[in-house]
């Protein structure tokens, strides 16, 4: 059981990083089993599954509730493996890297978000983020 965590500072493209994986798990044969996903954009949840197995994705990534009850509900639905968005450190104790680690069940790896210098680097950069984490995802499938 495995939490991958997308962590950088705000605005720094995770949730639209989060946003491309969803894309490019559709476009790799992951079927939908349920979302929250919008296309015009906001934060989202989607229960993938492929080869038996349940992987779950939020976009929420910004206080310890937010992070840790959308956590819960993927680990309710079944979700071995899930994907979530964090903020780089905590500035207190209960801030988003301590939502993720207080789920001591689950393999934790953080992964930091690429910062670009530009508009056009940011979409690159997210764009490489997005196929990491889908590479990381899709090893465990």
């Amino acid at each position: 059981m495995n939490i991958f965590a997308l962590r950088g500072r705000g605005n720094s493209g995770k949730s639209t990083t989060i946003r491309l994986l969803h894309g490019l798990l559709i476009q790799n044969g992951y079927q939908i089993a349920s979302t929250t996903f919008n296309p015009q954009g906001g934060d989202f949840r989607t229960v993938f599954t492929k080869n038996g197995k349940l992987i779950g994705i939020t976009s929420s990534g910004d206080t310890f509730d937010l992070v840790h009850d959308n956590l819960e509900a993927l680990i309710n639905d079944g979700c071995t493996i899930c994907v979530c968005a964090c903020r780089t450190y905590d500035r207190s104790g209960q801030g988003t890297n301590a939502a993720i680690d207080s789920f001591t069940n689950f393999q934790k790896q953080y992964i930091n978000k690429t910062v670009a210098a530009s508009a056009v680097q940011e979409q690159q950069a997210n764009q490489a983020d997005a196929q990491i984490l889908f590479n990381t995802v899709d090893a465990l499938v």
